[in-house]
């Protein structure tokens, strides 16, 4: 009979089997690999005349923020050969005067809207030469040199982000030879009125500013009519040179939000500023940064758009912070002249928050849930009273902070949000809130949206129509986010959030809260009778009888297929109807813009399209984006949500996770982008995904659960496949996509194993890139 092998070989065999770890390594030094995507800018002077790569607009800035203050640099639009321009912000001041006075107008746009603070001027000795700037990404600061006919001026500027010790922004300025005895600032306040100001004669403006001198630290006092005042203080701290002919100087800055007292917050942040030091302040601001970028990764060989990817990143963080006011239309960045001083609720603000929870950033992503949870009462006074016992709207169009409806834009009838305006924006934005929950499967976040989602669900159930005939629930006429032809009933937009609606406060109800919410038995009578989407030759409708033929910028009617994902991808005949009405849409030219390419993108990838989803990115990039990737409809209007929206599109490109499913590399054209991988973006379900993509094939699949959810991976991998550790059951399914059965804080490695191959390294690094295009953005001669 066979001889049996001794224990001693058989332990020798298994210690020679490689051993793999279901864990990926990041292998990235973040300070160069983010050095290539900085912002530069270069420019000179030759005979009084500046070069045509000099910054002198708002979209030609640096910009650095912190979450509420923000500051952008450029040259002094009137003077660009001898000023530097620190136009400075914040998003928390506003306008606030109480409604019923005589000064008021029932329109927030005058009443209560974002407010300008005002700019520093940095006036040199000497005309400039030659200047240079960076935005550096990893420190989160922006720095310039500049050579004039008298001297040098180096400066270094960043918006403390360890706010909670001193909320303050800083400006550090060398100068030289002449510079150093010639170079002077000065503060230049704005007058504190609405930008609508000149468009009506009844404006009442507010007080001007006042300047004066507290311990020795400048302020500057904007009173409200209200009562209410907001503030600016600095102070210039001069000293510590490193050389001879050469001054040393520090400006310290805070603006208050609108308080009582707005000047004593801001001079005991610039005190506390100034206490700590420049070189203190650097320190901690750097160490939350460095912090901040590692919470996931994605690169690939198209340095443009990877660089395009992480300026958003950096943007988004210095935008809005968890315990900081929600990421509006400009962010903390003011645009004077602004046509749109306030938050907008039928697009801007959810485009702005989608790539936050993929990219694994939902702290950030609690300033727009902190926006609903606080202003509850206000959404509830948006319908009329006699609905206000269980329902609740959002502004039809925009709003202030405190999200009222007033007589401005879209409003329905007594200026609430009522048929036959747009009655929906709650809906859409509850969705992003139940992202919030789908990422972090944090039961509390469900429990949180739940009366908001309830009440922005049950206020559709007072004005839609029982049709006796067929006992189908109809909705009457409202109206399709912008666009610019008649109304007409069963609007797609309701429809589709409607439905949403109800499916998601159902699944609350009944799987999550498993509270025995009596509703639910209405609510799903409801959804059972729910008419179907209004749909004719050219694909989905407006709305019943309003066929979309005009050329229009907004997808509101085709909410079905994104963002709320509602179509049966199985069905041939519904995927067919989507791509077809999407081709439709975007087929009409005229009155298309910048921010149709990302949602257009999306959808790409949805239908398998993947070189129209790359395609799209790279027409909005090349087309519409601005030297320092601000995006733009009219000269001064700043529309903040289509660049995290283009990074959100990327992110889909790289993996799409719903109803438990995460699809990876899914719109991914590997004829134009190569090198990819990706590092624990965050999918629904609370996974943590990372991925390589190697000669056009997924190499290997890390997920790491951090809840024990279902998991169903979609992957173009080849079977058979391995999964370590093999104590992970798993199944794959007749579509090739493998069912994991992952306990909570587990991790599971998949790769293909035809051919034989060997266990592959799971270790991410940056693609090489495109030297051509590092450091692509900004302004600086080609």
């Amino acid at each position: 009979r066979p001889k049996m092998m001794s224990s001693a070989i058989i332990l020798s065999i298994i210690l020679l089997l490689p051993v793999v770890q279901a864990q990926a390594q990041l292998n990235v030094d973040w300070e160069s690999f983010l050095s290539r995507a900085d912002l530069l800018w270069a420019w000179n002077v030759q005979n009084g005349k500046p070069s045509s790569t000099v910054p002198y607009k708002w979209y030609h800035s640096a910009f650095v923020g912190n979450g509420a203050l923000g500051m952008m640099i450029h040259c002094d639009p009137n003077n660009m050969t001898n000023t530097l321009y620190f136009s400075v912000s914040s998003s928390a001041v506003w306008d606030d005067r109480q409604p019923g006075k005589n000064y008021t107008l029932d329109n927030f746009v005058l009443d209560r809207p974002r407010l300008p603070s005002g700019h520093f001027l940095l006036h040199l000795g000497g005309e400039m030469q030659n200047a240079t700037m960076r935005l550096d990404l990893w420190n989160a600061e922006a720095r310039g040199s500049i050579n004039t006919t008298a001297g040098m001026i180096s400066f270094r500027a960043f918006a403390n982000a360890v706010y909670n010790a001193s909320d303050s922004m800083v400006v550090e300025v060398n100068a030289t030879d002449g510079e150093s005895t010639a170079a002077t600032w000065e503060w230049v306040p704005e007058l504190a009125d609405s930008t609508w100001a000149g468009r009506t004669k009844n404006y009442v403006h507010n007080p001007p500013p006042e300047q004066m001198v507290q311990d020795g630290i400048n302020v500057t006092v904007q009173k409200h009519l209200s009562g209410n005042t907001h503030a600016l203080a600095f102070q210039i701290v001069k000293g510590g040179a490193s050389r001879p002919n050469m001054t040393h100087s520090v400006l310290h800055m805070s603006i208050s939000p609108v308080v009582a007292d707005g000047a004593s917050v801001a001079v005991a942040n610039v005190k506390k500023s100034v206490s700590q030091g420049i070189e203190s302040l650097a320190a901690t601001h750097r160490d939350w940064w460095h912090q901040y970028y590692p919470a996931s990764f994605l690169t690939f060989n198209d340095t443009k758009i990877e660089s395009f990817y992480w300026i958003q990143m950096y943007k988004l963080a210095s935008g809005t912070r968890s315990d900081r006011v929600v990421y509006d239309l400009m962010g903390p960045w003011f645009i004077d002249g602004t046509g749109w001083p306030d938050l907008h609720w039928d697009l801007n603000i959810q485009l702005t928050y989608y790539p936050l929870y993929t990219a694994n950033r939902l702290s950030l992503a609690e300033s727009l849930k902190k926006l609903l949870d606080s202003n509850i009462k206000n959404l509830i006074n948006n319908v009329p009273e006699a609905n206000r016992n269980d329902s609740a709207a959002a502004p039809s169009g925009a709003s202030s902070l405190e999200c009222m409806e007033t007589c401005y834009w879209n409003y329905g009838a007594d200026c609430l949000t009522s048929p036959p305006t747009v009655v929906g924006n709650l809906l859409w934005t509850c969705q992003l809130y139940w992202l919030h929950y789908r990422n972090s499967m944090d039961r509390s976040v469900a429990a949180d949206l739940y009366p908001i989602l309830s009440r922005a669900v049950n206020y559709y159930t007072h004005f839609q129509m029982d049709n006796s005939s067929d006992h189908v629930v109809h909705l009457p006429p409202t109206f399709s986010p912008e666009y610019p032809g008649k109304r007409g009933p069963d609007t797609n937009y309701d429809v589709a959030l409607y439905r949403w609606g109800l499916q998601t406060v159902i699944h609350i109800a009944k799987d999550i809260l498993q509270n025995n919410d009596p509703r639910v038995s209405v609510w799903q009578d409801v959804l059972n009778r729910l008419t179907s989407y209004p749909v004719d030759k050219n694909g989905y409708m407006i709305a019943a009888g309003v066929s979309f033929n005009i050329s229009h910028r907004h997808f509101s009617h085709l909410f079905m297929v994104w963002p709320l994902n509602l179509i049966d991808w199985e069905n041939k005949t519904e995927v067919a109807l989507a791509k077809h009405s999407v081709d439709h849409w975007i087929g009409l030219k005229g009155s298309l813009t910048g921010f149709c390419r990302p949602a257009v993108s999306v959808m790409s990838t949805l239908f398998g399209r993947r070189n129209s989803a790359f395609t799209n990115i790279t027409y909005l990039l090349d087309g519409y984006i601005l030297p320092n990737t601000f995006y733009h409809e009219g000269e001064n209007g700043e529309c903040g949500e289509t660049p995290p929206m283009a990074a959100s599109a990327i992110q889909n490109m790289m993996l799409l996770s719903e109803r438990g499913e995460l699809w990876v590399f899914p719109g991914l054209d590997d004829n134009s982008l190569t090198d990819v991988a990706f590092y624990r973006l965050r999918a629904e379900g609370a996974f943590l995904v990372t991925s390589k993509r190697v000669s056009g094939q997924t190499a290997w699949v890390v997920i790491e659960s951090e809840m024990g959810e279902p998991c169903l991976l979609r992957t173009d991998m080849k079977a058979p496949y391995t999964v370590q550790p093999d104590s992970v059951s798993h199944q794959v399914m007749a579509n090739g996509s493998i069912q994991l059965d992952l306990k909570a804080n587990q991790s599971v490695a998949i790769w293909s194993s035809a051919g034989g191959a060997k266990p592959p390294n799971f270790v991410i690094k940056p693609a090489k890139g495109n030297e051509d295009y590092f450091n692509f953005w900004g302004m600086r001669p080609q």
